[in-house]
């Protein structure tokens, strides 16, 4: 089920990060499309939940999870 990403808790985070991320294209699995733009506010979002750095590949695989869960 998907949830605005900017309504996501930590404990969101935590559950969506522990998924495995599917099935690879290949087998019938999946593709999204996220635009440079989604992806920054993702990680502007993370960025409150977390400290430190929060890098693009973390940012896109919660984005996908986020899909997909």
């Amino acid at each position: 089920m998907k949830h605005p990403f900017n309504t996501l808790t930590k404990a969101d985070v935590e559950y969506l990060r522990k998924k495995p991320a599917g099935m690879p294209r290949g087998k019938g699995g999946f593709t999204y499309n996220f635009s440079q733009a989604e992806v920054d506010v993702a990680i502007k979002h993370l960025q409150t939940l977390y400290t430190g750095r929060v890098y693009q590949t973390f940012a896109e695989k919660i984005l996908i999870r986020n899909e997909v869960y």
